[in-house]
């Protein structure tokens, strides 16, 4: 069986990473708690919930520019293990090909994006008034950008050696950017009630995150020039002879992905990298019909609470920024960089033949590469994914909403720093008590690709995809989405009356719960 030999930096995509984190059909729910403070801090004032308590919740997304998914099955089949039995050999295994993947030959520079969000254990508390209120977050986030690309080299990466028509071929000013990220975000939000003046309602939050740098990859190919030449001795063997090249690359060892929680891990120096971030949020409500939703209290006295199990604006601009921030790798014993230029270097099987795991692959770079200490350099920033982004919800009737949502990153195009992505989606949702349905339909990938997507709020089960041609093979779709969520509520309850006789008017029966 032929060796195939990579790019060093495809080295470490596929051996670190075997796998938008915008949430869209849940995230401007008036019941999404935790969930979001993700996208605006200042949606806690005035919530639902009295306590809510996010027990579990994670998002895996997918898109790129290159490569579209033309298998005939789903890729939900494929990792449901539901592909029908025609696509499966004697052994009932599924059957994959190489053409069930369309290569986009445009002769532009490819891009892909990976990534996850896994939301851990967060608590919201909401006071008794609802003017003020707390959050604690936990969250893990993951991403992997290869970026700029030359088309040539990413058919390099993507076949390998092997293929003929790529052998013997001088790839000359070849580029690649990449950035491989997973961090820990341990978060504190406070929100509180600017400005109550009956129908103009006013809200603000902020969140401080102290963000914990787990591992990170970065590379960056300025400038390689270079051939694929197969072997006669030993047959179906082939090199890399790179005549030029210049390059930076860094990386964190596997002794960083080791979670110690205490606080020198935490707020100190102990991790590979550590710093700090920042989400700023403010809402406007407009509440025409505010005195329907005014309830009397069991003291009396004329003061009169509003109805905090419903919803009282017509409609409520939103926006943030999100993301302010960076993180600094900076541990001499768990960070390593190197700057290197370098002519006339073979990458050969020799080397790279079975190194399988990172710390082998890093081992065989170095050795290539002649990598001497005076080049290495232990210390580099990580930028975070900085967006902004502008939010419109329309109450139209009884439990029925229309959402318009802006997500604009800010980030530049450094390959260190994590790349935002852009979106612009529109969503109407049912929305209850305890029963929520969503219909995103989103520009994603940076305004490039088009997303209808599904929301689903079930009891204390959250379940959606904001891209859900990628999970059901619609449209040979370059990416997928999908989250889920579990968590436990406690509501806030009506002030007891004072009348126990009080029948409600038909006016407020008639409006949603």
């Amino acid at each position: 069986m032929s060796f195939k030999i990579r790019l060093f930096f495809s080295l470490f995509v596929f051996s670190q990473i075997a796998s938008a984190q915008h949430w869209l059909g849940i995230s401007s729910s008036n019941y999404a708690g935790t969930n979001g403070v993700f996208l605006n801090p200042s949606s806690i004032v005035d919530s639902r919930f009295k306590v809510y308590i996010n027990l579990a919740g994670n998002d895996l997304f997918i898109n790129n520019n290159y490569l579209s998914y033309n298998a005939p099955y789903s890729f939900l089949g494929l990792i449901t293990n539901t592909v029908p039995s025609k696509y499966r050999n004697e052994q009932r295994l599924i059957i994959w090909k190489d053409v069930y993947y369309k290569e986009n030959l445009n002769g532009k520079p490819k891009d892909i994006h990976v990534g996850g969000d896994i939301r851990g254990p967060s608590f919201l508390w909401s006071s008794k008034s609802r003017k003020y209120a707390l959050a604690l977050t936990t969250r893990g986030r993951y991403q992997l950008d290869l970026t700029n690309v030359s088309e040539q080299t990413a058919r390099v990466i993507r076949f390998g050696t092997d293929p003929p028509e790529l052998q013997n071929v001088a790839y000359k000013n070849q580029q690649a950017e990449l950035s491989v990220n997973g961090f820990v975000e341990i978060g504190a939000t406070f929100g509180m009630v600017l400005k109550d003046d009956e129908e103009d309602f006013w809200k603000a939050g902020i969140t401080l995150k102290r963000m914990i740098g787990m591992f990170n990859t970065h590379a960056n190919l300025i400038d390689g020039n270079y051939s694929i030449i197969p072997l006669i001795i030993p047959e179906n063997r082939e090199i890399i002879y790179a005549t030029s090249m210049k390059a930076t690359y860094g990386i964190t060892s596997d002794e960083a992905l080791k979670i110690r929680p205490t606080p020198s891990w935490i707020f100190g120096n102990a991790p590979a990298g550590s710093g700090w971030g920042m989400d700023l949020g403010i809402s406007y409500e407009y509440r025409p019909d505010i005195r329907e939703y005014k309830l009397n209290t069991a003291h009396g006295g004329g003061e009169r609470y509003n109805d905090p199990k419903r919803n009282k604006y017509k409609y409520r601009i939103s926006a943030a920024l999100n993301d302010i921030g960076s993180i600094r790798y900076n541990n001499p014993n768990l960070v390593t960089e190197f700057n290197v230029e370098r002519t006339n270097v073979t990458f050969s099987y020799l080397q790279f033949d079975k190194k399988g795991n990172p710390a082998a692959a890093v081992g065989a770079v170095n050795t290539t590469l002649n990598l001497r200490p005076s080049e290495n350099f232990n210390a580099f920033k990580v930028m975070l994914p900085t967006t902004a982004n502008v939010s419109f919800d329309y109450f139209y009737k009884a439990n029925w909403y229309i959402n318009a949502l802006w997500v604009q990153g800010l980030r530049g195009n450094s390959y260190l720093n994590i790349s935002p992505q852009s979106v612009i989606a529109v969503t109407p949702r049912y929305e209850k008590k305890w029963l929520e349905i969503s219909m995103p339909i989103s520009l994603y990938n940076n305004y490039s690709s088009l997303g209808l997507g599904i929301g689903a709020r079930v009891g204390p089960v959250i379940l959606g995809s904001d891209n859900l041609a990628g999970l059901l093979n619609i449209g040979k779709p370059r990416g997928l989405d999908f989250y889920f969520g579990i968590y436990a509520p406690i509501f806030h309850s009506n002030p007891k009356s004072p009348n126990p006789c009080y029948v409600q008017p038909p006016s407020e029966k008639r409006r949603r719960k």
